[in-house]
């Protein structure tokens, strides 16, 4: 065969591969060559840093090059001939340890895309025209994935504008927080193609300089969301907080990263590829964008800079959505207490009748006693402050998960859920007393102490709504007709 002839056939079937993918280029490669040389296998390693890998036709999925071997074909920069014993971590059972494997470098001057490789059944003889042929053909391959790689790039760019153009219209078009959650997991998935990720999104203050305590942060995946708790002064997280910039590596599978993605689709001890972004605000930290990759290839394409674009624009929507959130619970608080209002507490009612999985749920309505006497004595700026001081201890004694509520003029309320009524009741006594030992400073005058008379039961399912309230307004009545500063349940 004169060189001359392989050239022109090669480049002829070298300008019919296009922008075709690693694995395709492979797999037409091998079939080119195998026609004038007798090969038993193929393959090329990708040199995309943390992220490298082999490709091989036939498809030989966990066939990888022993430690040395790439770095000895980068810096000798020319074909090199070997036993398969001494490249490959495990021969395929196409592959005896007799073959010779030719690897060829993917390189030129000092930019190395990686290695291609072919297995020669038996002994290769490596003369100058062979090492020539394998020359060219290296060249051109190199080519041929460094325009691909460009292709790709170009494509993934404009990918990349277009979500950022979505994200940005997006955020401009809603104020709904848990719709904009679920739309940027939407849009990652899209972009990236990986189901592995979540938002965290600080459930209580920002992290404003405080790496001591943990926090309460809301996870959210494609496939679920829940309330946890982490301690940010560990693990991959530790960075993130102190320094608010993107962090990204390698790493495997730990009880951290199981916490920011509940998902059974990695697994403990597994090797995954990881970014992670701050969504902030200056110095205030509001939670992060989490992705994880376990096939070590999809974070590689994406460049940091559109990742960092992309979580400002998340961070904008979030800080909206935070503010208007925050506005739209204002206007179910009361505005001197700061306890949610008699609609909020109705609705809530509401809610847990159908939610059946918090049953049972039991409801305290209280009344401060005599407090007309307390306006009329001391005037209604104290009779305002006795009401603050209530919503206070009301506040502190109550559970995570409680609802206190202003139910009406000197009234109040709270809603327990998973609650039956003998908790309700110990929980309800515990209040009176708190209540009555508790001493209200009035500025110079003798300190103030007020009592509460109390009503208590737990829902049935044979009430509506308006029964359950009035039964235990009815017992709240009674407690008041019984002498006051006292608890009366339903048993």
């Amino acid at each position: 065969m004169a060189l001359s002839s392989f050239e022109k056939k090669f480049l002829h079937f070298f300008i019919s591969l296009g922008t075709a993918t690693p694995g395709k280029t492979l797999e037409e490669i091998y079939k080119f060559v195998s026609s004038y040389f007798s090969f038993i296998l193929s393959g090329i390693y990708l040199n995309e840093g943390q992220a490298a890998r082999t490709i091989t036709y036939p498809d030989i999925r966990r066939l990888t090059l022993q430690d040395g071997i790439v770095g000895q074909v980068q810096k000798e920069n020319r074909p090199i001939v070997k036993k398969s014993s001494e490249i490959f971590n495990s021969l395929p059972f196409i592959v005896s340890e007799r073959d010779d494997v030719l690897l060829l470098p993917l390189q030129v001057d000092d930019d190395f895309l990686g290695v291609l490789f072919f297995c020669y059944q038996n002994t290769l003889e490596l003369n100058e025209d062979f090492e020539n042929v394998f020359r060219f053909i290296a060249k051109y391959i190199y080519l041929l994935l460094k325009n691909n790689y460009y292709y790709v790039r170009m494509e993934q760019r404009v990918a990349e504008l277009i979500t950022l153009q979505i994200v940005s219209d997006f955020v401009n078009s809603t104020l709904d927080f848990d719709q904009l959650l679920d739309k940027t997991l939407d849009a990652i998935v899209g972009l990236i193609g990986l189901r592995t990720s979540s938002i965290t999104v600080f459930k209580d203050k920002l992290c404003e300089g405080i790496y001591t305590r943990k926090q309460k942060v809301l996870i959210k995946t494609i496939q679920s969301s829940q309330e946890i708790e982490l301690n940010y002064t560990q693990d991959i997280y530790e960075f993130l907080t102190k320094e608010r910039k993107l962090i990204s590596g390698v790493t495997r599978v730990g009880n951290r990263i199981l916490e920011l993605l509940p998902s059974l689709n990695l697994k403990r001890g597994q090797e995954v590829q990881y970014v992670i972004i701050p969504i902030s605000r200056g110095d205030e930290l509001f939670g992060s964008i989490n992705i994880f990759d376990s096939t070590l290839t999809h974070l590689t394409n994406i460049d940091n800079n559109f990742l960092e674009s992309f979580a400002n624009q998340v961070s904008i929507a979030l800080q909206n959505a935070h503010l208007y959130r925050q506005q739209e619970e204002m206007a179910q608080k009361d505005g001197l207490t700061t306890l949610y209002n008699h609609a909020y507490f109705q609705n809530k009612l509401d809610y847990l009748i159908e939610e059946k999985s918090m049953w049972p749920f039991s409801l305290i309505i209280m009344d401060i006693d005599d407090f007309k006497k307390v306006n009329d004595t001391y005037g209604h700026l104290i009779g305002d402050l006795v009401l603050k001081e209530l919503s206070n201890i009301l506040l502190t004694n109550s559970r995570e998960g409680d609802l206190v509520a202003r139910y009406g003029g000197e009234e109040f309320a709270v809603v327990l859920p998973e609650t039956n009524i003998d908790e309700a009741k110990a929980f309800a006594e515990r209040l009176n007393k708190t209540v009555a030992n508790t001493e209200i400073l009035v500025g110079e005058k003798t300190p103030l102490k007020v009592t509460i008379s109390i009503g208590v039961a737990e829902y049935r399912k044979e009430w509506t709504k308006e029964e359950f309230v009035d039964r235990v307004d009815q017992l709240l009545y009674k407690a008041k007709k019984a002498g006051k500063n006292r608890v009366e349940a339903e048993l």
